[in-house]
């Protein structure tokens, strides 16, 4: 029939580069790399827009990326310190922390007739602390750095840096050669996919180092007990869209709940106010560019997380945001 619209039709060497994307994904999935990828395409993100800010203000080539790779290396410097002080922190004050959380909360609820949703909460402690213990031993020094992930993280870092550092040329091939096609069409993917993160996890990690700075004022302004730990949770929980502003928020106004109900209905009031400008950044960083409704990311979260932990959650928007990319680049018929 004329009028009925027409099978899409690729080229071998476009669906022959969508099959080894999604090749290389199930490999992401069934292998656990979910973690190495993020550090590789953060540490190139790094790299790419350091060296565009320096070439900005008139830096040649060479010093430019001489300076992004020395940005980097502080960078990095930067976040293992944190994330091991995290940890440290974390499971010093945790037990104190449940301990003085978990009666407040049980309190505040019989006070406003609220049925918790856990009915034993030693049973819930017991869990967190087990939970705990057996993600700090990943982060800390005790477990050891020269462990099988830490291990995957640096050769992440070190293809990045090389992707970084390779020089820009096109891909050579006599006409017609198919392998020449498929590199083509698999760097058109790569370039789309680090295109994604950039616009989904820089804009993240801007509104959670803007999240982290304004709570810290705040914790500070109560002298809340455990401001630390709480504005470190609040940073690292704050790179998880919309379920991690969710979490470090309950965890605060619970902290809050345990100095004094006038203070914990100021400490909702600023979450609430710091919540929508969150929805105000995400709409002006990336909710424009990625145009994604609010559900879809959440369900992204969801099944990101069923399939990778929590680095799925974080790589998920990232996926979904691709994939849509890839249909919008592509004609209906």
């Amino acid at each position: 029939m004329s009028g009925a619209a027409r099978p899409l039709s690729l080229p071998f060497a476009r669906r022959a580069s969508y099959a080894l994307v999604a090749a290389a994904l199930l490999a992401v999935v069934a292998c656990g790399l979910a973690p190495s990828l993020i550090a590789g395409l953060t540490a190139l993100m790094i790299l790419n827009n350091a060296e565009r800010f320096l070439r900005g203000f008139g830096a040649g080539p060479r010093t430019a990326r001489v300076g992004a790779l020395g940005l980097l290396l502080v960078l990095t410097g930067i976040l293992i310190g944190v994330t091991i002080a995290f940890a440290h922190i974390g499971m010093a004050r945790l037990p104190q922390f449940l301990d003085r959380i978990l009666p407040g909360l049980e309190s505040a609820a019989a006070r406003f007739g609220v049925a918790l949703p856990i009915e034993n909460a030693v049973e819930f402690k017991t869990y967190l602390l087990d939970a705990a213990r057996a993600n700090a031993r990943l982060l800390t020094a005790e477990g050891g750095l020269l462990t099988r992930g830490f291990f995957r993280f640096l050769l992440a870092a070190v293809a990045a840096v090389l992707a970084f550092l390779a020089p820009s040329r096109a891909v050579a091939g006599a006409a017609g050669d198919l392998d020449a096609a498929v590199r083509q069409e698999c760097t058109a993917r790569a370039a789309t996919f680090r295109a994604c993160f950039e616009r989904v996890m820089g804009a993240q990690f801007v509104i959670a180092a803007i999240n982290a700075g304004a709570t810290a004022v705040f914790l500070f302004a109560l002298h809340l007990p455990f401001r630390t730990m709480l504005l470190l949770a609040t940073f690292f929980l704050g790179v998880i869209p919309i379920a991690g502003n969710i979490a470090s928020n309950v965890l605060i106004v619970a902290t809050a709940l345990t100095v004094s109900d006038s203070t914990a209905v100021a400490a909702l009031v600023f979450l609430l106010v710091s919540h929508k400008a969150q929805y105000f950044l995400n709409g002006r960083l990336v909710g424009d560019r990625i145009d994604t409704p609010t559900w879809a990311i959440l369900v992204s979260l969801v099944l990101g997380e069923a399939l990778m932990g929590l680095p799925g959650a974080i790589l998920a928007p990232t996926l979904l945001h691709y994939a849509r990319e890839e249909l919008r680049a592509r004609p209906a018929a």
